[in-house]
């Protein structure tokens, strides 16, 4: 909290931690530190927290949001990697990506897991990802309004597929993944880990293929309504 910089890339910053329903001191610490703390009252799970957290950014004016996860993983002295893209006008919304930067390492079934999950995310969206369940990104405000947003849990991909098939710019900027410094995590075990991991990912694919089929029947509709009675005498 202390180490987030009070401005990046020129813009000033502020910090708003969203306390999903924990049961130790995480919002009065936060609080106390100077974050704007919001709580829910009991544990919604990490896409909930971000979705709050999001709505209080656009309400409040932001013009840029960068999300970073509260166990000590991700380091707040980078985001200016995070946020340059966006400040330069290059990129609506940057990922981190621990694999062209670095990381501690984890367990090697869920390595060879996520592994298979950036080939499938990047194959799905025709665009390379190397870390698509990286939750380390910055995103123009204005481009979340257009987001649907609906996981619970393994709410990165689904992140990353709405971005990409909305048609916001999206790249991936190198960051560092260190092991977890605060807590214990609240993932699934491996085997559940990557089974809700796979169907958050075909959820997402699913709903934006849904959505493009409809925008295309629309269009078709349009073009070829008959001309009303007085745009008829009109021509």
């Amino acid at each position: 909290m202390r180490a987030v910089p009070r401005y990046v890339c020129g813009v000033p910053t502020a910090t708003i931690v969203v306390d999903d329903g924990s049961g130790d001191l995480t919002a009065a610490r936060a609080a106390h530190a100077g974050a704007l703390v919001v709580r829910h009252e009991r544990n919604q799970g990490g896409g909930a927290a971000l979705r709050t957290g999001y709505e209080l950014a656009m309400e409040a004016g932001a013009r840029y949001v960068v999300t970073l996860d509260a166990d000590g993983q991700h380091l707040p002295e980078e985001m200016p990697t995070l946020l340059e893209p966006l400040v330069s006008g290059q990129a609506d919304l940057a990922v981190g990506s621990r694999v062209i930067g670095s990381s501690e390492p984890g367990k090697l079934a869920r390595e060879l897991g996520i592994v298979a999950f950036n080939r499938l995310v990047s194959t799905l969206l025709r665009q390379r990802f190397t870390d698509c369940s990286n939750g380390y990104r910055a995103i123009r405000t204005g481009a979340l309004r257009d987001l649907e947003l609906c996981q619970a849990q393994f709410h990165a991909a689904e992140f990353l597929i709405e971005a990409v098939t909305r048609g916001l710019r999206t790249v991936e900027v190198p960051v560092t993944v260190r092991a977890r410094q605060h807590g214990e995590t609240k993932k699934p075990r491996t085997v559940a880990y990557g089974t809700g991991f796979a169907n958050a990912i075909l959820k997402a694919w699913l709903r934006a293929r849904s959505r493009a089929r409809t925008s295309r029947r629309n269009a078709r509709t349009l073009t070829t309504q008959e001309p009303s009675s007085a745009e008829r005498q009109s021509v």
